[in-house]
C-alpha cells in the first residue's frame, strides 16, 4: 500500500512538472508570435472594431478634428461584422470586396496581446476610394 502511494504521488509531481514545463515554453512561444507575425485579414474581422473619426481628403490626423462631420460612409462598414455584412477582406491586396464601393485597409496597429481596460490599443484605417474619407477604427474587448 504504502508503495502503491508512492508511485502515485510521483506520478502526479511528474505530471504537474510537465504542465508547468510545457505552460512556462508554451506562453512566452505565444507571445512572441503574436508580435513577430502580422495579423491575417481573417484575425482582422474577428476582432471587435469601434468607429472612432473619419477624416476627409485633405486633411491629418494631426489637424484639430470637426465632430461634427458626415460619417455615414463610415458607418455603414463595420469589419467586426464582416460575417453578417456581405464583404470581406482580400488578403493578397487588402482591398474590402463586397461593398459597392471598394476600399482599402491598413492595420495601423495590431491590438495588443495583454490589455488592461476595454479598448486593446489595436488602431484599423479604411480609405475610401471613391470619396476619399478614411475612416478610424479602435479595437475593442
Amino acid at each position: 500500500m504504502q508503495k502503491r502511494q508512492t508511485v502515485i504521488y510521483k506520478l502526479v509531481h511528474y505530471l504537474f512538472f510537465l504542465f508547468l514545463i510545457a505552460l512556462v515554453l508554451y506562453f512566452p512561444s505565444k507571445i512572441v508570435t503574436y508580435h513577430l507575425v502580422d495579423f491575417s485579414y481573417q484575425e482582422i474581422t474577428n476582432e471587435m472594431w469601434i468607429e472612432d473619426r473619419c477624416y476627409y481628403p485633405g486633411e491629418s490626423e494631426n489637424d484639430k478634428y470637426d465632430y461634427g462631420k458626415n460619417c455615414k460612409t463610415c458607418q455603414q462598414i463595420v469589419p467586426a461584422d464582416a460575417d453578417k455584412q456581405d464583404f470581406y477582406i482580400k488578403e493578397g491586396n487588402k482591398y474590402l470586396i463586397g461593398i459597392d464601393r471598394l476600399r482599402k485597409v491598413y492595420l495601423k496597429k495590431k491590438p495588443d496581446f495583454f490589455h488592461i481596460d476595454r479598448f486593446t490599443g489595436g488602431e484599423l484605417h479604411i480609405l475610401d476610394y471613391d470619396t476619399g474619407i478614411t475612416c478610424t477604427y479602435y479595437s475593442y474587448e
